[in-house]
Order: C-alpha cells, then structure tokens, then sequence
C-alpha cells in the first residue's frame, strides 16, 4: 500500500476494504462503482475502477451508512442500503433526445428530502477542470454534497477516482482521506488534489440547504 500527503488530503492506493476500518474521519461523500457492464454505450460511462469484482458486480457499499454519507449511484445499491428519504438529484441539463442519463441519483442520510442540483457536465465544462476518469463529477457538485454536512471536518472518498471529491473538499478548506485501487487514476488524483491544494481556500463555503 502507498499513502500520500498532500497539504490538507491523505491518499491511500489500495484496497478500500482493508483500508476503510483503519481511518477516523467524519462523513463519507463518493461515487462507488455501480456494477454496470462494460457494453456499449455503457462501458463509456460505467466504472472502471473496481478492479476487485470487476464491473459486473457492484461493491458492498452497505457499512457506509453507519456514517453521514452520500453515496452516488445509490440506486443501484438499494438491497444495500437503508430505506431513506433523502435523495440528491444531479441534472444535467441534457436534452431530452441524449441517449445517455439525464441526471444521477445519490442515497444520502444527511437530509430527509430530494435536493436538487443542476450543471451541465461535457465539452467545455469537461475541458475546463480536464477528463481524468469516465465517470467523473464536476467540482462543484460535489462541493454542493459536503455542504450537507457542514460540522464534518474530515470527509473520507473510499472510491476516490482522480480525485474530484479530495479537490472539493480541499478547496473548502477540510482534511480529506481518499482511497484508490487502481494506480493510474491514484496519480491522476495526486495531480489534482496538489495543484487544488497550491490554489487555497478562494471562497467562503456557502453552506447547503437542509
């Protein structure tokens, strides 16, 4: 296992599973890998990460849920999942005739009805923060997640991919622990987290609504 950090961020390449009962931290905010088969269309936006059980079968995310979490994909983790309430919606804007989802669903226990988000998330927008991963979620969303959980100070990703979550959570000024299995998105999330980490705290972070 190698550990790296970075400024305000610790990151872990390695197996989450062995990793996970070692850490202390507050809330979990991450976007695990769904089980969907690489096929298709499909493959171009399913996970790729999970080199553990392969895409065709989804991660046991269920131990999550005894932290404030939000959890992406949680739709198709519901036979893991507590019955909740509270769902956040990421639009994206997409016209109706994108043959690709429309939005994202994430199981949350930190609120107690559907909240909704909107951003547009290709071409320009992609350009902007740069593509590192095939699933990956844009800054400001998940900026907009930890703002759920405003007295968490240290926020765990245990499917941290390049590193979105870390960089939201940096940004924001909080410690962030990140877990990654494969090396290539590991080093990406390494750039990123550095380069988010060198800039600071820019803004004051509006905190959500509950």
């Amino acid at each position: 296992m190698r550990i790296e950090t970075i400024g305000l961020a610790t990151l872990y390449l390695g197996d989450c599973r062995e990793v996970l009962p070692t850490l202390t931290f507050d809330a979990v905010v991450t976007d695990p890998p769904y089980g969907v088969s690489m096929n298709g269309n499909a493959g171009r936006r399913a996970k790729v990460t999970n080199e553990i059980d392969n895409d065709t079968a989804p991660p046991d995310v269920s131990t999550l849920a005894q932290w404030p979490a939000v959890i992406w994909g949680g739709n198709n983790f519901c036979d893991q999942l507590p019955r909740s309430t509270g769902w956040l919606v990421w639009d994206k804007t997409h016209a109706e005739k994108c043959q690709h989802s429309q939005a994202e669903l994430a199981w949350t226990n930190v609120v107690k009805t559907v909240r909704h988000y909107r951003e547009a998330y290709h071409g320009f927008m992609r350009q902007r923060d740069g593509w590192f991963h095939p699933t990956q979620k844009p800054p400001e969303l998940m900026k907009w997640c930890i703002g759920f959980v405003p007295k968490a100070s240290v926020i765990a990703d245990p499917y941290m991919g390049s590193g979105t979550t870390g960089i939201a959570a940096v940004e924001l000024g909080k410690r962030f622990i990140g877990c990654e299995i494969n090396e290539g998105y590991f080093e990406a999330a390494c750039r990123r987290i550095e380069a988010a980490q060198s800039q600071g705290q820019l803004f004051e972070p509006a905190r959500a609504e509950q």
